[in-house]
């Protein structure tokens, strides 16, 4: 099978769509499969990968940018027997009108939600799920109804979580063209020595973590505020902010009006990502939405007890009072009040990380390249798996 991967963001960018590129494109080409792949980016130094890659860099004007990514898009798939879209699909659309092939598209959130919030076309704070049922003026409802139109193009289309799969039926996909995948996570090395892990981090007292992009809708803020009352409860307690984004200096300005120890690290890789897992006492992700937070994942998977909002698929990975607790998005006084009830109760959050850990099966990351490979040879009559 001849796969022509299109996507706006790729290795070694940040972020859920492109680590997942990045890990699974080799295993459909150790299947046997020919992956030629277009994206956005600069060039990797010092990085081969086993298949071909084009990206376009953003330093294009965006007129031409977008026209030298559909003139690209457009060469690949000519050679293609099928696309595989991980969220970018308006090229794929267009170029399709004429090539007809058959597409899976991966849609993990909501790409005009997103856009509306970074450039201020909607209510400060709307939520992704407010988003999709507020009055919106005509640049936004062109916006939502290009990408209902893509989205649609697709033959099929795979979600992370159900709430994201529920998410995109509100765009009117039909029942039969939609499905879910969950995300899953590949074999971790045996994990670092929990004191090891504090003392190579620096964690003097009690720790909590959180690891995301820094955008409004991570929920950074509410920690931050939960912290404020929560250093009163808990002698020491410190916070660590793992990751970079456009919220970045608003939130730093946020901690030191509120007096709150934060540190904020930027972006690592993956290796100090885990080290940063195994020395928190709670991981917390308190974000307004989220599709299906690989970052819980891995943070069960290091042994640490999770806090998360009630949001988007959040509650498919967590069960409260069960493998972690979950809390209202952006009620800070909860998130204080459960943060401080772990931290004070060490063997109580350590129960919870043992049965969270246990039920890491049903993510699992065979299963996963199972069913992405399976979607794609659906996709075209007479192809079957490799032996």
């Amino acid at each position: 099978m001849r796969i022509c991967v299109v996507s706006g963001t790729f290795h070694p960018e940040a972020g859920g769509p492109p680590t997942f590129l990045f890990h699974l494109l080799p295993e459909l080409v150790l299947r046997g499969h020919q992956v030629r792949v277009v994206a956005f980016g600069e060039a990797a130094a010092q990085h081969t990968y086993p298949y071909a890659l084009q990206r376009v860099s953003r330093a294009l004007p965006i007129p031409l940018r977008l026209l030298v990514f559909t003139a690209a898009v457009w060469r690949a798939g000519r050679k293609a027997d099928v696309f595989f879209v991980s969220d970018y699909g308006l090229p794929v659309a267009l170029v399709n009108t004429v090539l007809r092939r058959p597409v899976l598209l991966k849609n993990v959130g909501d790409f005009a939600w997103e856009f509306c919030t970074r450039h201020q076309w909607i209510a400060a704070g709307q939520t992704i799920d407010e988003f999709q049922l507020a009055a919106h003026p005509w640049r936004v409802r062109f916006l939502r109804a290009l990408q209902h139109w893509y989205v649609g193009a697709a033959t099929r289309v795979v979600a992370p979580s159900k709430y994201s799969a529920r998410l995109v039926a509100g765009w009117g996909v039909a029942a039969h063209k939609l499905s879910f995948i969950y995300n899953a996570l590949q074999a971790a090395p045996a994990p670092m020595a929990r004191a090891a892990a504090r003392a190579a981090v620096g964690a003097a007292g009690p720790l909590l973590l959180t690891v995301a992009r820094l955008t409004p809708w991570k929920g950074i803020d509410t920690i931050l505020r939960a912290m404020a009352g929560l250093q009163k409860e808990v002698a020491g307690v410190e916070f660590v902010v793992v990751g970079a984004g456009p919220a970045q200096a608003a939130l730093q300005a946020q901690a030191q009006a509120l007096g709150v120890p934060a540190r904020f690290v930027g972006a690592q890789p993956a290796a100090a990502v885990q080290m940063y897992m195994r020395a928190a006492d709670v991981f917390v992700l308190c974000s307004t939405y989220e599709g299906l937070p690989h970052t819980v994942l891995e943070a069960m998977q290091a042994g640490t007890p999770v806090v998360v909002s009630d949001a988007g698929g959040n509650p498919e990975v967590v069960t409260d009072g069960v493998t972690g607790r979950i809390v209202p998005a952006g009620d800070w006084q909860t998130l204080a009040t459960v943060l401080a009830q772990l931290l004070q109760d060490a063997p109580a959050a350590q129960e919870l990380a043992a049965a969270a850990t246990r039920s890491l099966s049903r993510f699992s990351w065979p299963a996963l390249v199972d069913a992405y490979e399976a979607a794609l040879l659906a996709l075209l009559p007479g192809k079957t798996a490799a032996p």
